[in-house]
């Protein structure tokens, strides 16, 4: 009965389908004490009425109608509104498991951590999968977590499987207008934790729709998007002195060319990325493999003729 106040945002758009089970989801959580935050982004289909129906049943709903300004804008918008000592995210086609909350939150509180974090299941065409499953949580400084998320295989920059102490949001937002904001921002909260605790349970569903804007991965606004979070993010870190934000952000930025050329993106685009990597050379290169050594110097010096070669064994292979 002590346990403190969650906040939880659900930014809603255009997800009739979904909107109903999202939040039953969260109605019907073992930790009882909720602020449902539901920021209805000017959708256009019965989204909105949908949310107000169902806000009409549980006292600790709100639901705020607002003009359309995408997810960041809408996220925003709840963690100003935020009455909870701390705070989580749900995207609204997505929906979580019954002690979501409560595991985290238990595992904040054993742990003496200011986020805990966990796993998900990727939900495809009606089958559940989920890459990391273990009993055993692992606690992290800050910067044993900011290695790990840089390597984007156990942490990730997702706000949705996290829970966190809501002031840590003061004085920072999502950055509006583009895709890929939390890249942005979870490493910015990461740093302000003195311990973080990975507990690699799935507690949280995660929807794959095939006419999301994440599905497509050769969008160039997609992909422009990424690259510019991810060169916030590293070139961030490295003046912060992690040594692998260099060659993080030179691996991960020559995949994201590769991208674009698939897309068919203009030149310009591409030389700007690579023109932006130019500082980071002399560091990365010393713990880049071969390959993108190899793609670097292809991209940089001979990009007509890179984009003909990578098209030809894309086709083949």
């Amino acid at each position: 009965m002590n346990r403190p106040l969650i906040s939880v945002v659900v930014p809603v758009y255009n997800v009739e389908q979904y909107v109903a089970k999202c939040l039953h989801s969260i109605l019907q959580q073992d930790y009882p004490n909720l602020d449902i935050i539901v920021i209805d982004d000017g959708s256009t289909d019965r989204s909105g009425e949908i949310c107000d129906q169902i806000a009409q049943t549980d006292s600790r709903i709100r639901v705020l109608h607002t003009p359309n300004g995408g997810l960041s804008a809408a996220r925003n918008k709840a963690i100003a509104l935020a009455k909870g000592t701390l705070i989580g995210f749900v995207d609204s086609d997505d929906w979580i498991e019954p002690d979501m909350y409560s595991f985290l939150y238990n595992h904040l509180i054993l742990n003496d951590a200011q986020m805990s974090v966990c796993t998900h299941y990727r939900e495809k065409k009606g089958k559940s999968f989920c890459k990391f499953i273990s009993d055993k949580p692992v606690i992290c400084d800050k910067n044993q977590a900011i290695e790990m998320l840089m390597a984007d295989k156990r942490m990730h920059n997702y706000a949705w499987d996290k829970l966190c102490y809501t002031r840590y949001f003061e004085g920072m937002r999502y950055p509006e207008g583009r895709i890929f904001e939390d890249i942005a921002l979870t490493y910015r909260l990461m740093l302000q934790c003195d311990r973080i605790v990975l507990c690699e349970q799935p507690k949280y569903h995660y929807l794959i729709r095939q006419n999301s804007i994440l599905s497509n991965k050769f969008s160039i606004k997609r992909n422009h998007h990424h690259f510019i979070s991810l060169y916030e993010k590293l070139t961030h870190l490295h003046s912060l002195g992690f040594s692998q934000a260099a060659p993080n952000l030179m691996h991960r930025s020559l995949r994201i060319i590769r991208r674009l050329i698939l897309s068919n993106a203009p030149d310009e685009l591409i030389i700007e990325i690579l023109t932006k990597l130019d500082p980071f050379k002399s560091v990365a290169f010393r713990q880049l493999s071969a390959i993108d050594i190899w793609r670097h110097h292809m991209m940089t010096r001979h990009l007509q003729t890179y984009k003909r070669l990578y098209k030809i064994w894309k086709k083949v292979f």
